[in-house]
Formats: C-alpha cells, sequence, structure tokens
C-alpha cells in the first residue's frame, strides 16, 4: 500500500492521469544490462573511482511497453578496439536473448549527456529521447560540454526523432510507475529514474554519486557543472529513498549494480 500511494502522489505531482481501479496494472520488470566498463587504468585518473568501473544500461518493461534508460559505451568500444573502454554486447544483441528488437523500445532515457550513458541510444530508430532540458540546451552549444558526444544523440538534436525535454518530474508511462525526476548538479540536466516494482521501488541513480562512498562522505567530482545543485539533488534523492523506502542504485558503482539480478533475469 505504502508503494502504490507514493506512486500515485507522484503520478498526481508530474500531471499524469492515474490508471482506474478497474485497470489492470501493467507489469513492470527491470533489467540490468552490461553497456561497457572503463578499464582500471582509466578509472585510476578519477579520485572518486580506484576500481574497474562500470558503465550499465537498463530496460525497464511496462507490459509490452519498453524504455530503455541510458545506453552505455559505443559500440566502438566492441573487443579490444578502445584502449581504456570495453564493450563485450551491444544492447541489441543482449535485447535479442530476451526476444526484443530495437524498434519495440518506445522511449530511450538517459540519465546525462556524458558519452558512456549514450554510446548507443541512435541505434533505436523508433524510441522518443527523454532528456533533462538543461542538457539538451547544453548539447546544442559550440563547442559541446566537456564529456558529451552530440553525434550520439544525433537524430534527435537533427529533429528527425521526437524529444521530450524534461523540465520537472516526468512520469512515463502516466500511471505513476516509472518517474524520470531532474536532479540538476553532475550536469545541468541530470536525472534519476523511479522505477515502482511490485517488490519495492527502485532508483536508478545516473552519476547523482559514483561510488556508495560517495554517498557516505558526501565527495563528488571537480567536474560537476554546479556543487550546489548536486548537493540539493542528493538531498532531494536521499529524502525520497528513505520515505518510499526504496533501492538506491549507483550506477558506476560495481558493488552497488549486483542490487539488481544479473542480466538475463529481470527484477520485478
Amino acid at each position: 500500500m505504502k508503494v502504490l500511494l507514493a506512486a500515485l502522489a507522484l503520478a498526481v505531482a508530474a500531471g499524469g492521469q492515474a490508471a482506474s481501479p478497474t485497470d489492470t496494472p501493467a507489469k513492470i520488470k527491470l533489467w540490468r544490462l552490461d553497456c561497457g566498463r572503463l578499464d582500471e587504468n582509466a578509472a585510476r585518473k578519477w579520485a572518486w573511482q580506484k576500481v574497474p568501473t562500470p558503465a550499465p544500461c537498463f530496460l525497464v518493461a511496462h507490459g509490452t511497453r519498453y524504455l530503455l534508460w541510458d545506453s552505455g559505451l559505443s559500440v566502438r568500444a566492441l573487443g579490444n578496439a578502445h584502449p581504456t573502454a570495453k564493450l563485450d554486447r551491444t544492447i541489441a544483441d543482449q535485447l535479442a536473448q530476451i526476444g526484443i528488437a530495437p524498434e519495440q523500445v518506445e522511449f530511450v532515457g538517459i540519465s546525462h549527456y556524458h558519452g558512456d550513458h549514450t554510446g548507443q541510444a541512435s541505434k533505436f530508430p523508433r524510441a522518443k529521447l527523454l532528456i533533462g532540458a538543461g542538457d539538451f540546451a547544453a548539447l546544442k552549444t559550440t563547442p559541446a560540454p566537456g564529456g558529451a558526444a552530440p553525434p550520439h544523440l544525433q537524430p534527435w538534436l537533427d529533429g528527425k526523432l521526437p524529444v521530450e525535454a524534461v523540465v520537472e518530474d516526468h512520469d512515463v508511462f502516466g500511471d505513476g510507475s516509472v518517474t524520470m525526476i531532474p536532479t540538476p548538479g553532475h550536469t545541468p540536466g541530470h536525472s534519476v529514474l523511479l522505477v515502482n516494482l511490485a517488490t519495492g521501488p527502485v532508483i536508478l541513480a545516473g552519476d547523482l554519486w559514483f561510488s556508495y562512498e560517495d554517498m557516505v562522505r558526501g565527495a563528488m567530482p571537480h567536474f560537476n557543472s554546479s556543487r550546489a545543485e548536486t548537493l540539493a539533488s542528493r538531498d532531494r534523492i536521499s529524502r525520497l529513498a528513505e520515505k518510499l523506502d526504496a533501492v538506491v542504485v549507483v550506477q558506476h558503482d560495481p558493488a552497488d549494480v549486483v542490487k539488481l539480478p544479473a542480466f538475463p533475469n529481470a527484477a520485478e
């Protein structure tokens, strides 16, 4: 009941319409995909992480509708093509294993514009892009922000595919089950994703934190766009997680992503 009430409250706050009591709620499933990793040598360049760093992405099923959250490393990192970034399997290859084609993915949502989160987005030719408004605006500037890879999102930047530039909590499927929440600070339009599973809510935290240790000691990378906004966003999500008793998944922490089952198993 607590999770249901929270989901309905989020739907109302986001301007969405809650499903009527006579409707059968869509079944929500969440897969953790292997979308690449940065090797130890690369990770040691960052003060926040000193172990091999995963770059996961996630598939959310809402009945037969699908949202891809983040899209990992570019296919250019396949095999040994890149000295520090490694990709073993494409997202499309993994989805084929569970019978889903790229054309079936309705939404590609990204936590932020950095290249390790947008690498395979353009491989989903019918998807609407969900992106923080601040990030979408920044991608149109010259030069592009540090760490961004505009070519990964070119179909949407060129207006060939639809875009939802998110400015406030966005109820993705209109029933409060999946909500994209703006959390600026790491980048101007950084966002996290709240997924209300039958077993309890999960928050996919993007790069709001880089490790569980960061959550404890409050560390953050020097290249965040705003320290003040980062702190405010972290406070908001920490309070929300406590209120909902949600599982927070720190996406770049190898010890944290295993809170979700290994593919092809899904959390439900």
